[in-house]
């Protein structure tokens, strides 16, 4: 029997050193042989801690470390490679800290799930009739409150003989998307192209579609000044005309029809809605829980994006700018002008310093000229974006909303009101924008400078290098930025909530205000939380879809 072991102690010194084993694990360094003995005594101490609070499942999770263990030697020692095997020793037990860390962790994972497991299964309530105090299980999660408060999670106050129009507007989204994700399954998308305009167009109009759906047009309001209407047109025939001036479409008799027709077509539409009354208006002030999440991040989101791509361009625009023999006499024209109109006026009443230095404001004037010519050599499209985009990132999300609403009024004609949703839309979006610039300005800069100067080169003109050469490069370049401020746009939305708004998690004050669901807080938490999670994950999949579809390298 001696002989045998020694011969395979023999035969495993062969191939196994001790030595360097240890030296690589335990004793290379007087910090790693402390920090491998203090992990081994608080592993082997929280394990005798669950080996008394849960010893079945402590059992089982030692029984398979140790079978780990097994597998994890067998590749290393006795060269028996298994799928298994290589991948515990590549990413969980690569070394003895790393296989103590394993054990811990998992127990750690182990006894979390287990007491989530225990509130939210085993021990919880979901009969939306024992939601009292007296009826709750302390132990236990009381989910029935999702369940009797379904419908304020959902839309918030809005009055249920309107609830059919919200399952229009889904319906009318969960319909379109599935065509336009068969079709592109198929790949009839690209081999077709009538096909691919009428959906494109389509989900261009679907915002009008659902606004119909879910905010409605009264027979009042359906009729719109035919003056408007000409403006409208005539801007529409301009945008095209200016594409097809810059050769960046084509001009064909359907599509300018279709330019030239699609302003007409949605006034006698909405004059036709508004006066069969089949869709009535819909107070906005009532909408809440989820329905308003969804429209503030999605309005967000369609609204930040052309206008935060506009601010790149703008900020990184190369125009020739304003000469300095024009800016200069401007900047002291209008310096005098003001001194003498408001300047002269305020320090006939001075006060004190404060107004002594406000009286001096058209001095600013001259200053903004400096910079002009200093920082922007008198481009005033770089400057204004610059201006915009520092100015938005340089306020908190918060003041920007409390301002939307405070100063909405001051830019509407007089006896038109904007609702509050509105006016914080409109406050996120400029908001979203100043931050989807910087992402897209990004994106321009990292393109090495030989390809605008190769689009230079093929003779296209400004327009046609940035929609054929210059934005599709930038764009993939920066989608992963891009999707993570539309994510954020997403889940930043639950600011509202401090400004009166009622969106999925301001709704939740609401609900716990009723003394049947009083105090149920973290049931309605743990429920907006798994939404913004879900909506999250949806938005990062498909980034990582559309990378890797157009060839963006991605883990």
């Amino acid at each position: 029997m001696t002989a045998i072991t020694q011969k395979i102690q023999e035969s495993v010194g062969a191939w196994f050193n001790w030595r360097y084993f240890l030296q690589d694990n335990i004793t290379g360094s007087w910090y790693l042989t402390v920090w491998v003995l203090l992990l081994s005594i608080a592993t082997a101490v929280y394990t005798f801690q669950q080996l008394a609070a849960r010893p079945v499942t402590t059992i089982i999770v030692l029984v398979l470390w140790v079978v780990g263990i097994g597998l994890t030697l067998m590749t290393g020692l006795f060269k028996r490679h298994t799928l298994v095997g290589a991948w515990l020793k590549e990413n969980l037990m690569s070394s003895v800290s790393n296989t103590l860390l394993t054990l811990i962790l998992t127990l750690v994972i182990v006894s979390a799930v287990s007491d989530v497991w225990q509130w939210a299964v085993v021990n919880a309530s979901f009969d939306k009739n024992l939601t009292a105090p007296e009826n709750r299980n302390p132990d236990g999660a009381t989910w029935g409150v999702i369940i009797g408060s379904w419908n304020l999670l959902m839309v918030g106050t809005l009055e249920k003989i309107y609830f059919y129009r919200v399952w229009m507007a889904f319906g009318f989204v969960a319909v379109l998307g599935a065509i336009s994700f068969v079709v592109n399954k198929i790949g009839l998308w690209k081999r077709n192209d009538i096909l691919r305009n009428v959906l494109t167009a389509i989900w261009a109009f679907s915002p009008v579609v659902i606004y119909i759906f879910i905010a409605g047009v009264s027979s009042e309001g359906a009729f719109i000044d035919p003056l408007i209407l000409l403006q409208g047109e005539v801007f529409v025939l301009a945008v095209y005309g200016l594409l097809y001036w810059q050769k960046t479409v084509k001009f064909s008799i359907p599509s300018f029809a279709v330019w030239a027709l699609v302003w007409p077509i949605l006034y006698i539409a909405w004059q036709a809605i508004g006066k069969s009354e089949a869709f009535p208006l819909i107070n906005v002030a009532t909408w809440g829980g989820l329905m308003l999440t969804i429209v503030i991040a999605v309005s967000v989101i369609l609204l930040s994006f052309p206008i935060g791509m506009i601010l790149a361009l703008g900020r990184r625009s190369d125009i020739r700018g304003i000469p300095w023999w024009i800016v200069w006499p401007s900047a002291i024209i209008l310096t005098i002008w003001a001194f003498n109109t408001h300047s002269r006026a305020i320090l006939g009443s001075v006060r004190n310093d404060t107004d002594y230095v406000l009286a001096l404001w058209p001095l600013l004037i001259l200053g903004t000229a400096y910079l002009l010519q200093k920082m922007f050599k008198g481009n005033m499209v770089a400057a204004a974006s610059t201006a915009f985009i520092e100015i938005i990132r340089g306020a908190p999300l918060i003041t920007l909303l409390f301002m939307a609403i405070i100063m909405a009024p001051f830019f509407l004609p007089q006896g038109v009101e904007l609702e509050n949703v509105w006016a914080v839309i409109i406050g996120y979006a400029l908001f979203s924008s100043a931050y989807m610039a910087e992402n897209i300005r990004g994106g321009l800069q990292a393109l090495p400078r030989g390809q605008f100067e190769a689009a230079d080169a093929l003779g296209l003109n400004t327009i046609q290098k940035m929609r054929f050469i210059i934005l599709p490069q930038a764009l993939r370049i920066v989608i992963p930025a891009i999707v993570g401020q539309f994510i954020g746009s997403f889940k930043s939305s639950s600011l509202v909530a401090i400004v009166g708004l009622f969106e999925l998690l301001g709704i939740t004050k609401v609900i716990v205000a009723n003394p049947q669901w009083l105090g149920l807080r973290k049931e309605l938490y743990v429920f907006a939380g798994i939404i913004y999670f879900v909506g999250s994950s949806i938005m990062s999949a498909y980034s990582r879809r559309l990378e890797s579809k157009l060839g963006v390298g991605t883990r």
